[in-house]
């Protein structure tokens, strides 16, 4: 199964890289929205690395390829579709796949459970790429936060789809546990997840989201 995982990886991910590539070219989607396409599109990996990996020797394989991948397409345009317009804005593409081995490397590698470390990729994948697109078409007052600029609406956004991912998660691998235990977890991991994204400078924010979203549930 770990083989089959990789090379169920590597077709996952392109796939969705292949998919926003056509829509690019065919002029459906502009280069901002086919990049969240891929962000929020790859961040489903984590559940086809829970079927098919039982080791992180296995699990990181791909994470590891795709910093080197992710690089080359920064460096040389291999992928426009998941390439920002400005080029030093579109670090985070290669920021992502370390966030990934970063996790694996705290689960399967680690003491932490291995669904946590899907809730915060997937909190990083539709929180953020959705506050991204939200932001950039949506008319709102906006927060300058250690040199970032952050729209109001792009920030609930995220809170918003960190509330979804986190309750989604919870039901299907938390513990039993009170209605009202089971809001605190998911608020609060969302106000984690969303202040952790506003207050992180250099665009770093697809490497602390996952990390301190994981931490933050598993100490709680």
């Amino acid at each position: 199964m770990n083989w089959w995982g990789i090379v169920v990886s590597f077709g996952f991910v392109f796939g969705f890289i292949g998919i926003a590539q056509v829509m690019l070219r065919a002029g459906h989607l502009s280069p901002s929205v086919t990049r969240k396409v891929v962000h929020i599109g790859v961040a489903h990996w984590w559940i086809l690395a829970m079927i098919f990996f039982d080791r992180w020797e296995f699990a990181i394989v791909g994470p590891v390829a795709f910093i080197f991948i992710n690089l080359a397409s920064y460096l040389f345009r291999l992928f426009p579709a998941m390439e920002h317009e400005e080029r030093s804005r579109n670090l985070g593409t290669i920021y992502f796949p370390i966030a990934l081995l970063a996790n694996v490397l705290l689960t399967w590698g680690g003491s932490i459970p291995i669904w946590m470390g899907g809730l915060g990729i997937l909190v990083l994948g539709w929180g953020d790429g959705l506050a991204s697109v939200v932001g950039e078409r949506t008319k709102s007052a906006a927060l300058r936060v250690f040199g970032n600029t952050k729209s109001i609406a792009g920030s609930a956004t995220m809170l918003v789809a960190s509330v979804a991912v986190a309750l989604v998660f919870f039901l299907i691998f938390g513990d039993s546990r009170t209605a009202g235990a089971i809001a605190v977890f998911v608020l609060t991991t969302a106000l984690v997840a969303t202040i952790t994204e506003l207050v992180t400078p250099f665009g770093l924010d697809n490497i602390t989201v996952p990390i301190v979203v994981i931490l933050f549930a598993y100490l709680i």
